[in-house]
């Protein structure tokens, strides 16, 4: 429509202009959507979330700070301890008589250079590696890395030690809070917000759904006969498919796309073989139970049937493999930038 006193000479040049500014502010906002992408962590306790940080850092920033490694080598140091104290403290745990002393010397231990020849002397017996072993029928809380800790006891005992990434990736220090890693990968920002996955720190979720481009779920594999830090009688797995049902159904909760991580598969792998998914799960068929990959396909269909959202994109992963993490967060770039494009309208 013409103003008084415009000629259509006039009006085509100011909608020629209108046009173009459009065209500016839809360049710019695609960059800016291609430019900052913003991950939220979230999942139980205890399923790989710092340890995928830790990746992160490794493969996309400059690794770990001097005060981490420091940081990390009394956390190594204490893992081990407590570790053992945990598998020494159970009633199910018969040590034989001449590991009597040795029992005695780590549960009395407040650091580890105190009993670091008992600690070797008690993993060496077949009754702590089974304990080890069956730390889930026994309900033994103890990180699935801690045969790594004792097999480094001598190590990591050293005044000495300087922990390596490998140590630091198994580490076992509980998320707290809110933290964030931000790190630039081909011309992109990536913000990964990480937050602690025990109940009790659930409540702090909400703060961090602001301008989330995607969400990044994580769930162990290995968990499916293991049972919460917190209670001590309910199965983690069930925690997890539980949580996982809420979060997506949440109205907080509007990012482009839900990442799944079935994490751990290394240690899945391994358990499966001694203790097949059908002895917790009775709907798992026997030709599945008896399969690694079988078992994992029923676990990732629990999941799928009970999300909520629009878009899920699971994978396998292994947070503790580099390689593996780096492959798998390619995927992940690709298929979190794709969503966000689309929902743009680009």
């Amino acid at each position: 429509m013409l103003c008084c006193g415009e000629t259509p000479g006039d009006y085509d040049e100011k909608a020629a202009k209108k046009t173009k500014e459009i065209e500016e502010e839809l360049k710019k906002a695609r960059k800016q959507a291609e430019s900052k992408v913003k991950l939220l962590l979230l999942g139980t306790g205890d399923s790989g979330k710092s340890t995928f940080v830790k990746q992160m850092k490794v493969l996309h920033k400059d690794g770990f700070s001097n005060s981490e490694i420091a940081k990390f080598q009394g956390v190594l140091q204490e893992n081990c301890l407590s570790s053992m104290q945990r598998i020494l403290q159970c009633d199910e745990v018969h040590v034989p008589k001449n590991l009597k002393k040795d029992k005695e010397a780590v549960l009395e231990a407040e650091e580890l250079g105190n009993c670091v020849q008992n600690i070797i002397a008690l993993w060496e017996s077949d009754v702590i590696k089974e304990a080890f072993e069956k730390r889930s029928e026994y309900r033994i809380q103890i990180p699935s890395t801690a045969d790594y800790f004792f097999k480094h006891t001598q190590r990591f005992a050293d005044e000495n030690f300087q922990p390596t990434a490998e140590d630091m990736f198994r580490a076992k220090l509980k998320t707290t809070g809110i933290s964030e890693v931000v790190f630039e990968l081909n011309g992109i920002e990536f913000t990964l917000v990480d937050v602690g996955g025990q109940r009790s720190e659930r409540r702090k979720w909400l703060h961090c759904f602001d301008d989330v481009t995607s969400v990044i779920f994580l769930a162990a594999l290995d968990e499916y006969d293991m049972f919460l830090e917190e209670d001590n009688s309910t199965n983690r797995l069930e925690e997890s498919l539980r949580l996982f049902g809420e979060v997506t159904a949440s109205n907080f909760f509007q990012p482009t796309s839900w990442i799944l991580f079935l994490n751990k598969f290394d240690l899945f792998e391994q358990k499966i073989k001694k203790t097949p998914l059908n002895q917790f799960f009775t709907d798992v068929s026997e030709e599945d139970a008896k399969s690694v990959e079988g078992s994992c396909s029923y676990i990732q269909n629990r999941y799928k049937q009970t999300f909520k959202g629009t878009r899920l994109y699971p994978y396998t992963t292994c947070a503790i493999d580099t390689q593996n993490c780096k492959r798998v967060f390619t995927a992940v770039r690709d298929t979190v930038i794709t969503g966000a494009l689309n929902d743009a309208g680009f």
